[in-house]
């Protein structure tokens, strides 16, 4: 079929838009991702009083305990839609699998590395012996689970395809509950593969949803979402059955309201500008914030264990630190990534081979994470 100016003009347009709140999504995702570590790793493990702050950050961490990873799954799923509605025919599932199995291997191997350089941060989820890292090539205990998450999950759905997704997203969601019941929550990182499963794949078979609600359906949904998200993250825990079977309804919430939401704000440029440019780099500062982290963790309990203290007495401070904090580890993520790729290291962001030509722009943010 030709390729005439007319037919990439209609379609591109749309294309555009929902490229610029996916960005939008994932760049939020990974703000509060960093933002979450900050306040788990390092901000509320200071020696305080019961103070405002304190309070309130830690009031924070639960919240984005609720919608941090479903959001991102869910964006994820959507992207990898195309993968899993075309099964094994084409490979791209297998090369999307593999992509991610071999930036997981790569990276896994960095924080190994990076554990012996800096063995006595009291950081938690690192690789602390070579045993330990060849079982976690199989069982993830870092952040990286996410990374070794969407290797597995593409084959997966891939496999499942002629199925309804109806029963496909059931069969998530009791095995969600299932792990949720029999996996200890400290037994390691590998249990949020299939505890977490069900919002990927509602993320892919709930694409065409996720679309319209991003168009023309955002004020309705939103009224309904944002109050059954309120009234969930409310309810007291019970059992942990029961407690995993809202989660997931709570998670749905969030994910259908911040769609909305973001869909929303990304109409205003400046917003779309700045969201695209974070999303962009989802990857990079993903990967990298763990051992940025590391360092700053390290620090904080030897020569900068005097500045915790400092921090906790001032309320101002102590309400602005994680937000500062959160920021400067991104910017430096960004530029780690900058100079290693300038560095000839594109390798620890993309597998070799993985890209033999010119991809258009479009197809590349879309494949992205």
């Amino acid at each position: 079929m030709s390729r005439g100016n007319h037919g990439p003009a209609v379609a591109e347009q749309p294309a555009k838009v929902r490229v610029e709140w996916i960005d939008a999504a994932r760049g939020l995702c990974v703000v509060a991702v960093v933002l979450f570590h900050v306040g788990l790793w390092h901000f509320l493990r200071f020696e305080h009083e019961a103070s405002v702050a304190f309070t309130f950050w830690d009031m924070v961490a639960t919240g984005l305990g609720s919608v941090r990873m479903p959001l991102l799954l869910a964006v994820s799923g959507i992207l990898a839609a195309s993968k899993v509605r075309n099964g094994f025919g084409n490979g791209r599932a297998w090369k999307y699998s593999l992509n991610n199995y071999y930036l997981y291997a790569v990276w896994l191997l960095l924080y190994a590395l990076l554990s012996i350089v800096l063995a006595g941060s009291p950081r938690p989820q690192r690789v602390v012996s070579a045993g330990d890292f060849f079982l976690q090539l199989i069982a993830p205990d870092t952040p990286l689970w996410f990374i070794y998450a969407l290797a597995v999950y593409v084959p997966l759905l891939a496999l499942c395809r002629k199925l309804p997704s109806s029963v496909v997203l059931a069969a998530l969601a009791a095995l969600s509950i299932i792990t949720a019941v029999l996996v200890d929550s400290t037994a390691g990182q590998w249990g949020k593969v299939p505890e977490l499963a069900v919002f990927f794949a509602a993320g892919v078979y709930g694409k065409n949803i996720f679309l319209n609600i991003a168009g023309a359906r955002r004020l309705r949904c939103l009224a309904v979402s944002l109050p059954a998200f309120v009234a969930l993250m409310a309810l007291p825990e019970i059992h942990p059955g029961l407690d995993q079977a809202v989660f997931i309804v709570q998670g749905l919430a969030a994910v259908i309201a911040l769609v909305a939401v973001i869909s929303a704000v990304t109409r205003y440029r400046p917003i779309a500008v700045a969201g695209s440019w974070i999303g962009r780099r989802t990857l990079g500062i993903y990967l990298l914030h763990t051992p940025i982290m590391d360092f700053l963790v390290l620090a904080f309990h030897g020569p900068l264990s005097p500045v915790g203290p400092a921090i906790s007495k001032s309320l101002p401070i102590a309400l602005i630190y994680p937000l500062a904090l959160t920021a400067a580890v991104i910017a430096a993520c960004v530029g780690v990534e900058s100079l290693f790729r300038r560095c000839g290291l594109t390798f620890l962001f993309r597998r070799p081979g993985a890209m033999p030509g010119p991809v258009p722009t479009r197809a590349r943010l879309l494949s992205r994470l």
